[in-house]
């Protein structure tokens, strides 16, 4: 037990070092992307902070696995490069004490990945949908500049628009201008307020013009019309939300309902990130074998490279499962034993029966 312990003690330092890492990287990573999108007007500054957080939980999850093939790798690297793994074996410490020590520390860790990935995971997401829903709904979404024209052109329509400026929660758009024109009629809407939001029974953003006038003219016929109105709608086209994005918002229980073969390929894909974690550490003891002139990053290189062939395997049988290519009862088990398989063979080929 006290080998247990001290394993675990090992396994959990290298293991958050190379998490904490990681997720600088991808927090930093996030923050640039979604700062390029603050100044290019895609996202207001007031969401950044939001969608930072919850992309670096995402993130975290993702990077789990990784991290502890890394963390196993140089914890047990260390060892080998003391001579403390020989001294072991010499005193009867075989492979199954050390994957004691080892799942003493990943069983908790799986568990916990279990609920990012069952329950978590999912809500974020659904979080995530809601402030873009929020944010087609803003005029910026749109590309409607303040206090500048705008130019567009859609098919044989040309537009300009301007607003003068916006109110304090940055949605009503007041003192609102746009010109659209054809080769055969010119349009003018002057308004007071305009409101940008998401038609709840299509999806489909409106843009609600109010206490305003629209000035018609026919450029044939040269006839002028006027209209004054208390509210008008234009419809703005909008990107439409993929069934992937519904489906990964979607909690667990709901996706076992479903019975189709993209709510299945969901399921099963969480179910292999959480596997992935004992699978990983399966494999992270073997491959950490190193000998002293080796050091201890001599298989590092070697685990990364196993780690993206088991991840991109992973994802190539997701999608094969959406396509209906592979039968929903084989999923993904196929991937986990084909590595299982190798962890197996490692360890036998270098500790042999005993242990």
């Amino acid at each position: 037990m006290i080998i247990q312990r001290y394993l675990l003690r090992e396994i959990l330092q290298s293991f958050v070092a190379t998490l904490l890492i990681l997720l600088l990287i991808i927090v930093g990573n996030t923050f640039v992307r979604l700062l390029s999108s603050v100044s290019a007007g895609n996202l207001p500054v007031d969401l950044l902070g939001k969608m930072v957080l919850m992309g670096s939980i995402n993130g975290a999850v993702q990077l789990i696995p990784v991290a502890l093939l890394i963390g196993m790798m140089l914890a047990f690297g260390r060892l080998y490069r003391d001579n403390e793994i020989s001294a072991l074996h010499s005193s009867g410490v075989g492979p199954k004490q050390f994957y004691k020590g080892i799942f003493l520390f990943v069983f908790p860790l799986t568990l916990l990945l279990a609920v990012m990935v069952l329950y978590l995971v999912p809500q974020l997401e659904s979080t995530t949908q809601a402030i873009k829903r929020e944010v087609k709904q803003r005029p910026e979404a749109s590309g409607i500049p303040v206090g500048e024209f705008m130019h567009t052109k859609i098919g044989n329509k040309r537009f300009t628009i301007f607003v003068e400026k916006m109110d304090e929660e940055n949605v009503v758009m007041e003192h609102f201008f746009m010109h659209s024109g054809t080769d055969t009629k010119d349009i003018v809407l002057t308004a007071r307020k305009a409101l940008l939001f998401i038609d709840q029974q299509n999806g489909e953003r409106v843009l609600q013009i109010n206490d305003g006038s629209r000035y018609d003219y026919d450029l044939k016929s040269k006839q002028f019309t006027i209209f004054h109105f208390g509210e008008h709608g234009l419809r703005v086209p909008s990107s439409k939300v993929t069934n992937k994005s519904k489906l990964s918002s979607a909690s667990t229980a709901d996706l076992i309902e479903l019975d189709t073969s993209a709510s299945k390929a969901e399921l099963h894909w969480r179910l292999a990130i959480i596997l992935s974690a004992p699978v990983i550490a399966l494999l992270a003891f073997p491959l950490s074998y190193t000998t002293p002139r080796q050091g201890r990053f001599g298989k590092l290189a070697l685990g990364i490279l196993l780690y993206a062939i088991y991840a991109n395997l992973l994802m190539t049988g997701k999608s094969m499962l959406e396509d209906g290519k592979i039968p929903s009862a084989v999923g993904l088990w196929w991937v986990h034993l084909i590595f299982i398989a190798l962890a197996l063979w490692l360890v036998r080929k270098q500790y042999g029966k005993a242990g």
